[in-house]
């Protein structure tokens, strides 16, 4: 503040504030001080302002202009005369207050209704009561006879001479006068009378009197008609009689038709045939949609009255286009704006169900991602309007989080593996120019990741917005609105880690969800409320969040004391147990619950609670079946207890042999004391239930439960004499009924039919699940779950009884049908989609194979079942380490399997003369049919071993607990690590599908260095003995999922893993072997040369690498030097061939192979006879300038002169004649020094084994072609 101004002086004390004299002094001693006044009133003189000569600006200067102001006051003021206006004096009043002013009592009012009008207002009625209501008919009639009088009434006859006041009565009775007497008269006098008065006038005022006359009709009826429509230039070619509906005279305005508007009120003509797909019309037709989403068909009959018809391009055709659905959606008019966003909200959910595959070129959802949809959608969230952002939230949650895949997700939960849930995260975003991901713009960001791309909308803050909007509006209006916010949320969640770690640190967001729908007081459940109330939706997205790990579920427990909210539900749940049949809810809580135990917390909570809730409210429920809701509480129990059970076997197994004092006050105890409940509720499902198929799910549950019991009791080995009882238990009261059941019998025929779909909708950036309906495969693999472990628990069951065999093997085996489509489906070459759903059935083919295996007596099991379990390990998702380390160990363990007998595995070869082949360091190595039988049978001799080196390789070896039990469902959550989490990507295959060729792609990619030569020497052995193993069984692994360009390059690429790697004695034994397979085979003459090499490089790049490594340390390996020729087949690309003799001359030192000493075909070297020029000049210039001699390159040497003997004789084309005389000329040149190579390229004949085979005496016709060609 100033220090010059000073505070007013204030009162001291004791003075009141009403002494005038006190104020006085104060105001005198103010004014002795000479303090300048805070404030001064400065007046400002009257000078007239100069007129600007800037340029202002016109807006600036005409916004200060008052419009308001006008000059309505005249300069003479004239005073109203009002002597003849009578005064009328007030009526006295005696009351204090003037009467107050009112329209009378409503009820009077009400029971008053005016003629022709539905509903009228309080001051209409008050209007039609006091007589002063006046009709627009009333009005019209007295504006016409107005217009009547004023056209009736003479211009002339104006009574101005008789006075302002006398004048209008003599003009009125003069008027009367005459009316009276034209009434008094027939039309002959009044005819007679009006021409003796035109006589009697002059002709001139006459005609005056009639042109004025006519004028002023014509004026008052063109006033008339522009008041009330205005004519327009229309073809009348239409009259009255064609009008579609007839004219009323009580409709007003109706005197003129408007032809162009009765045009719209036409029947529209019939909607154009079906187009299709031609020359005409490349681009098909627009699909057209009804507002619930469905497709309609152009040629179907729709009534108008649907609303479906506008004024598009086709006016005819019902239904709406996307076209005209996203121009809709943008519309100003809300009601056309909500329709459009509701309609497409209809049309995603339709296109998720795969409706409209059949029916539609493309796929709809790309498409319509493609078109700016996403944007479209938040754009109508930012917006206030409830009715638009309500719909917009539906839009978004149809899009993302297809309504079919959460319900199959759920419907699998409690089936065996069915704790895993899906990662939809879709593939890399690649940042191509851009160095992070903020660089990317939206629409890029889109068309990788498009939930990525909500969060870069902002869209979590939106929600919390909305969410907290919404709360104030009606409670029936948001029940869906708030779910599909939660169907956001769960759908962001499941994309990845990352993102739900995102969305739980989003603080706001998750306080208002807890606070809100899991609120800590109980509050009765009332239909149509959802704040303050617990909501589904919100306990299954913490259970989805929670599934990301440990650590995450911990610390969504520890911020919000999730056990205290969940505890007091479950408790508020039972206490209400008159109202379990309704209860929604109590599902999802225990479901949470069932993750958190998996996760390892909240296991101590729930044990506290089993006898004093979780009992009594089993009780509760079995009194109350069956019922829908009821059975689904009854199977999160079951599954919920399924899950107690793996828990504290896992707990008590890894601390039973360790000196750690355990702190789980959960113990075995707690889970032998479930063991009869289980068993109750299992038997429950048996009571009439053969034509309930809903109850199968809470079978499965109940199979599944049993079985992982029995499987922790004999870990632990606990009570190991009761095990016996409790399976003879289970077998007489739950397991044998069950094989007798018509849906048991029902289900194992319709597996032919079931397999997992891949999805072909679903779009790369949005990727879904897609699976139509639930498989049978869940029962199937809980009752071999527990067929399995009641087998190893009493073993004399397997042969005795054989309960699998008999029910599913049986004549005409629908699942021997499902097995081999099932091989071709898994075998199939490529890159093949695996669908999330999937992972069931290989689940149900390694347990149905291991039941099988037990079951047999003295026959082998069909070598099927080794095809399919060895290629199902390429296909299994990551997660499966158990299940892939049990297939190793089946098939490999199976040594009377690899040893069965098969003559056409091992054929002799036809083509192979020699009986040893002498390699660089002077070896002799057996290539004779015999010693590939003695290889065969030692690499069998090291199958333990190869298990052990597989399982390493491929990162089996996750569990540090050696489960004497196989069991998938046990085997997943027995890991190393504590940081276990239930998801899992949904199609991330973890093993490769060249998995036997085990580590060599990586050492072919220097991805693995390995620098003790013995490790390197070991892993490649073991490769090559496996992969031998799987050639002479013609495995389907090999021969189907790998390419024939991938095989050969495999086992090619030794020679690039180090410069003496070949030499070795063992190496070179299974590189001869797998040469004579392959030219066995034929695959020799069929490599693709310009594809790439599975999870490698192009051939190119790897032949490439082959050719500089032989130049390098080759020493002319008779073996390396056949590998090398095998791509410079004539069949083959001619690069190659350039590539190896231009570019890499200098190998022509080292190719010193015999024509015995190839061990292929030789045919193929000389077949088809070279064309291109450039190698032909090239042979000629080797040949004749001596750099291939026939005695050090022998073969080489006869491949050269076949092709050049084969060009210079061709006498098919023209062109080549100069380039033939040329070389003959050079020929002829070196003839007189070396005449044996003359000869033998002039008079070669054809090609051998031992050598070029030539002519005694050249044929005439050849003698004849080459005199012409030295003229």
């Amino acid at each position: 503040m100033n220090n010059d101004l000073q505070a007013r002086p204030k009162p001291k004390f004791g003075i009141s504030d009403d002494a005038d004299d006190e104020m006085l002094n104060y105001q005198e001693l103010f004014q002795r001080s000479n303090i300048q006044p805070a404030a001064q009133v400065i007046r400002e003189p009257n000078i007239k302002r100069q007129q600007s000569n800037e340029n202002e600006d016109k807006k600036k200067k005409f916004s200060n202009i008052d419009l308001t102001q006008t000059n309505v006051m005249r300069n003479i003021i004239i005073e109203r005369d009002v002597s003849t206006t009578p005064i009328q004096i007030p009526k006295p009043n005696n009351d204090p207050f003037p009467q107050a002013k009112h329209r009378g009592s409503e009820d009077d009012l009400d029971k008053i209704v005016l003629p022709n009008v539905k509903k009228a207002s309080l001051f209409a009625k008050q209007m039609y009561r006091d007589g002063k209501l006046k009709t627009c008919k009333e009005l019209e009639e007295t504006k016409r006879s107005s217009i009547d009088q004023q056209i009736s009434r003479s211009s002339l006859l104006t009574g101005s001479g008789l006075g302002e006041v006398t004048g209008e009565r003599e003009i009125q009775r003069i008027h009367e006068e005459n009316i009276d007497r034209l009434k008094s008269m027939d039309e002959k006098e009044i005819l007679a009378e009006k021409e003796k008065l035109l006589n009697s006038l002059d002709p001139k005022l006459v005609a005056f009197i009639r042109k004025r006359n006519k004028k002023e009709g014509e004026n008052i009826i063109r006033m008339n008609e522009k008041s009330t429509v205005q004519k327009m230039d229309v073809d009348n070619q239409t009259t009255s009689t064609n009008l579609p509906i007839e004219v009323d005279s009580r409709w007003i305005h109706m005197d003129n038709i408007e032809y162009e508007k009765l045009e719209w009120i036409k029947d529209l003509p019939k909607p154009s045939a079906q187009r299709t797909l031609d020359d005409s019309n490349p681009e098909g037709v627009s699909a057209r949609f009804d507002f619930k989403g469905n497709l309609i068909s152009r040629t179907v009959d729709i009534p108008v009255t649907a609303a479906l018809h506008h004024h598009g391009e086709e006016p005819e055709a019902a239904g709406y286009t996307l076209e005209e659905l996203f121009h809709l959606s943008r519309s100003t008019v809300l009601q056309q704006r909500v329709i459009a966003l509701q309609t497409l909200s209809n049309i995603i959910r339709q296109a998720h169900t795969g409706i409209y595959d059949r029916d539609l070129q493309l796929s709809l959802i790309p498409k319509l991602i493609e078109a700016g949809i996403l944007f479209l959608i938040r754009w109508a969230m930012d917006e206030q309007i409830e009715s638009i952002y309500m719909i917009a939230i539906e839009c978004l949650a149809n899009l993302i989080a297809p309504k079919k895949d959460e319900e199959i997700l759920s419907q699998t939960m409690h089936w065996p593996c069915g704790y895993y849930e899906p990662i939809l995260t879709p593939a890399d975003i690649q940042l191509g120019d851009k160095k992070s991901e903020s660089d990317l713009t939206d629409i890029e960001i889109l068309e990788q990741d498009l939930i990525k791309c909500l969060f870069r909308m902002n869209v979590l803050k939106r929600l919390v917005y909305l969410l907290d909007r919404m709360k104030l509006l009606p409670s029936l209006t948001i029940i869906l609105p708030v779910k599909h916010s939660f169907h956001i949320l769960i759908r962001m969640t499941r994309h990845s880690m990352t993102c739900a770690n995102q969305i739980f640190e989003e603080r706001q967001l998750m306080d208002f969800i807890i606070r809100e729908f899991i609120p800590e007081i109980i509050v009765p459940n009332e239909e149509g409320h959802v704040y303050e109330h617990l909501l589904p939706e919100a306990l299954k997205f913490c259970r989805v969040l929670a599934n990301h790990g440990s650590t995450l579920a911990f610390n969504l427990i520890n911020r919000y004391g999730l056990n205290e909210r969940l505890r007091n539900h479950l408790v508020a749940a039972v206490n209400l147990s008159s109202s379990l049949q309704d209860n929604k809810t109590l599902g999802e809580l225990l479901s949470l619950w069932r993750v958190f135990i998996l996760q390892g917390h909240m296991a101590n909570e729930f044990g506290s609670l089993i006898p004093t809730i979780i009992i009594p409210l089993c009780r509760m429920c079995i009194q109350q079946m069956p019922n829908m809701v009821i059975s689904q509480i009854l199977i999160q129990l079951i599954t919920l207890f399924d899950a107690l059970i793996i828990y504290v076997t896992k707990f008590i197994f890894k601390h039973q042999n360790s000196s750690e004092n355990s702190t789980n006050v959960i113990n075995w105890s707690h889970i032998d004391g479930l063991f009869d409940l289980i068993l109750t509720i299992a038997k429950q499902t048996m009571i009439e239930t053969d034509e309930k198929i809903e109850l199968i799910a809470l079978r499965t549950a109940c199979l599944s439960c049993l079985a992982s019991f029995l499987i922790g009791q004999q870990l632990l080995t606990i009570n190991l004499l009761d095990l016996p009882s409790k399976v003879k238990l289970i077998r007489s009261q739950f397991f044998e009924p069950i094989l007798h059941l018509k849906s048991t019998k029902q289900l194992i025929e319709n597996v032919k039919f079931e397999t997992a779909i891949i999805p072909i909708n679903a779009s790369v950036n949005l990727p879904t699940l897609t699976q139509t309906n639930i498989s049978p495969f869940g029962f199937l693999i809980s009752l071999l779950r527990l067929t399995n472990i009641i087998y190893q628990i009493d073993k004399s069951l397997s042969t005795s009884n054989k309960f699998i065999s008999q029910l599913m093997l049986t004549k005409d085996s629908e699942i021997v049908v499902y097995i081999k489509k099932m091989l071709n489906k898994l075998t199939s070459s490529g890159v093949r989609k695996i669908s999330w759903f999937e992972q069931f059935e290989h689940i149900f083919l390694f347990q149905f194979i291991q039941v099988i295996n037990q079951e047999k007596s003295s026959d082998d099991l069909p070598s099927i079942y080794y095809e399919i379990l060895l290629s199902l390990l390429s296909s299994l998702l990551k997660g499966y380490h158990y299940l892939a380390q049990e297939i190793l160990k089946f098939v490999l363990f199976d040594i009377s399997f690899w040893k069965r007998s098969n003559e056409t595995e091992l054929a002799d070869l036809s083509l192979i003369t020699n009986e040893s082949l002498c390699l660089a360091s002077n070896e002799s190595i057996k290539i004779s049919s015999s010693h590939r039988t003695i290889l065969y049978e030692r690499a069998i001799e090291h199958l333990p071993s190869l298990y052990t080196y597989y399982k390493n390789i491929l990162q089996l070896n996750r569990s540090s607990i050696n489960l004497n039990i196989c069991d998938i469902h046990f085997g997943n959550l027995f890991q190393i690590d504590d940081s276990f989490k239930i998801n899992i990507h949904y199609a991330d295959t973890f093993i490769d599908p060249t998995w036997p060729y085990g580590l060599l792609s990586s050492l072919y990619t220097n991805v693995l260095s390995i620098v003790e030569n013995d490790k390197r020497l070991d892993i490649i052995l073991n490769t090559l003995r496996f992969v031998y193993i799987l050639e002479m069984k013609h495995n389907l692994v090999l021969y189907k999922m790998l390419t024939k360009t991938t095989r050969f390059s495999m086992i090619a690429g030794i020679y690039l893993l180090g410069s003496d790697i070949f030499l070795e004695k063992n190496i070179a034994d299974y590189l001869v072997a797998f040469l004579n397979c392959f030219n066995e085979q034929h695959l020799l003459q069929k490599i693709e040369t310009r594809t790439n090499i599975q999870s490698l490089m192009t051939f190119f790049d790897f032949y490439r690498s082959l050719v500089d490594q032989y130049e390098a340390c080759s020493f002319g390996d008779v073996l390396y030097s056949n590998y090398l020729l095998i791509p410079l087949q004539q069949i083959y690309d001619v690069q190659l061939r350039k590539h190896v003799w231009i570019e890499h001359s200098t190998i022509l030192k080292y190719l010193r192979l015999k024509p015995d000493q190839v061990l292929f075909s030789l045919e193929t070297f000389f077949l088809p006879y070279e064309n291109d020029l450039d190698l032909i000049r090239y042979y000629a210039h080797i040949l004749l300038n001596g750099t291939i001699k026939k005695m050090i390159q022998p073969l080489l040497y006869m491949i050269f002169i076949h092709h050049l003997n084969g060009f210079l004789f061709d006498q098919t084309r023209i062109e080549q004649n100069n380039l033939q005389r040329i070389i003959m000329k050079n020929l002829q040149a070196i003839s007189l020094n070396d005449k044996i190579l003359y000869v033998e390229i002039i008079n070669y004949k054809t090609f051998s084994r031992d050598g070029p085979v030539i002519f005694s005496t050249l044929p005439v016709i050849r003698m004849n072609w080459l005199q012409k060609l030295l003229e």
